[in-house]
């Protein structure tokens, strides 16, 4: 299950700037946002609406979640929502087989 936000002003919902979802039990709840996160204090207090038209800040958004991956230099946006970058997914991968 997944939800992408996107600013209210945005109507059309032509620009992502986050992707909610839910990865299961271990997993829990993933955002993957399209900024990097050193914008990530700048940005809190930003308003975003959900394509289920929950509305949510960038910051509540980010507390709300067990993990979190930012758009990198090396990701194209349409890349980072698909797979997220090769470092979520490579620490992803270490947690799992951990357990």
């Amino acid at each position: 299950m997944s939800t992408s936000f996107s600013l209210i002003s945005d109507v059309d919902e032509e620009s992502v700037i986050a992707l909610r979802f839910w990865g299961g039990d271990e997993d829990g709840c993933t955002v993957r946002f399209t900024f990097p996160e050193v914008l990530l204090m700048h940005l809190k207090d930003v308003e975003l609406i959900g394509d289920n038209s929950e509305t949510i800040t960038v910051g509540q958004l980010h507390d709300s979640t067990n993990s979190q991956d930012f758009l990198r230099a090396d990701n194209s946006i349409d890349q980072h929502l698909s797979f997220g970058t090769l470092g979520a997914r490579e620490q992803a991968r270490l947690m799992w087989e951990a357990q």
